[in-house]
């Protein structure tokens, strides 16, 4: 029985089953512009954050943990999301984690600290994907889309063995002069005495108003330590960069300067221009600057900022291939 014969038999009168009739139609209209009106977002972008958080090296998981969430929430960045993800402990842990990143198409760029995150096996395992390596944590030149926030001089100034664990560099005689991890609250605590320690660091200290903002983020976030701020700026990178896939992010970081907490931020040729080397030393237990800047990357303003690039750019291929032997 079709609709108008059964209006027929349910409706008294001709007017009736006209009225009803017709707002059956319109009814029936409205229905199809619904199921034609089908509201899209956007699709979500995530950088992920691969460091450690077990184990002896998770206060530098959790101190860039803090760090990229607030520099999330000042991005305000509603497409994108913060990806944190557990190391594994191992090299090989790492690379499998590393591997699982690249198979999430909605992964667009990774931050990594910590030297399994930063070994050969896990930064292979990335493979084209961007990745910002937060400190100095690897004496391997930077391949595919990886780069290294942190001036490579640096490895070339300490006296400590680049990669030393916390546990040996606790044990080294002073004076001894390292990286990153000698400045670990996690190393103090190791080493009977800090005299004679040095820290050399691309990083700065958190000034007071960034450091009342960070710990006001969230009540479990520890103090601010050189990696805090070099994470978020690593973070606020990415961020500004702002591209819908891997591609055109590695490409819109490779032209873009960023001015953040550690000052201007432009890559070349894997790694920060005119990365700053500051010197850190302690006093009564506690980091604190010696110099402001010990030594910034001569600039050649003589020759203009493209002559500049250049220039870096060359002798940053001269000092890899002295040491691919070549």
């Amino acid at each position: 029985m079709n609709l108008r014969l059964r209006l027929n038999s349910i409706l008294p009168t001709p007017v009736h089953r006209q009225t009803a009739l017709r707002l059956w139609s319109v009814a029936l209209v409205a229905a199809l512009l619904c199921g034609c009106a089908v509201v899209t977002s956007p699709p979500i972008r995530r950088i992920a954050l691969l460091a450690p958080f077990e184990g002896r090296y998770r206060e530098v998981g959790y101190d860039a943990l803090y760090a990229g969430r607030l520099a999330f929430a000042d991005a305000d960045r509603p497409a994108y999301e913060f990806l944190p993800v557990d190391d594994g402990g191992t090299p090989q842990r790492a690379a499998d984690r590393a591997r699982a990143l690249v198979g999430d198409s909605s992964v667009v760029a990774v931050i990594v600290l910590g030297y399994h995150a930063t070994s050969d096996e896990a930064l292979a395992a990335l493979g084209d994907m961007p990745t910002l390596i937060v400190g100095s944590w690897t004496t391997t030149p930077p391949i595919n889309q990886v780069y290294i926030l942190s001036n490579p001089d640096i490895n070339d100034r300490i006296t400590a063995p680049p990669t030393v664990s916390v546990t040996k560099a606790a044990r080294l005689a002073s004076p001894v002069m390292g990286g990153e991890v000698f400045a670990l609250p996690g190393f103090a605590e190791l080493r009977g005495s800090l005299e004679g320690v040095m820290v050399l660091s691309s990083g700065s200290p958190a000034d007071a108003a960034f450091a009342e903002r960070y710990r006001a983020s969230d009540p479990f976030a520890p103090p601010p330590g050189l990696l805090t701020t070099l994470t978020y700026d690593a973070v606020r990178f990415v961020l500004q960069a702002n591209q819908p896939d891997r591609e055109s992010v590695d490409r819109a970081m490779n032209g873009i300067a960023y001015s953040g907490l550690n000052g201007t931020i432009q890559l070349a040729d894997g790694y920060w221009l005119n990365a700053p080397i500051h010197r850190y030393r302690y006093v009564n237990g506690q980091l604190t600057t010696a110099d402001d800047v010990v030594e910034q990357r001569q600039r050649f303003d003589w020759l203009g900022a493209e002559g500049e690039r250049l220039i870096q750019t060359a002798h940053r291929r001269l000092k890899l291939a002295l040491i691919a032997g070549i």
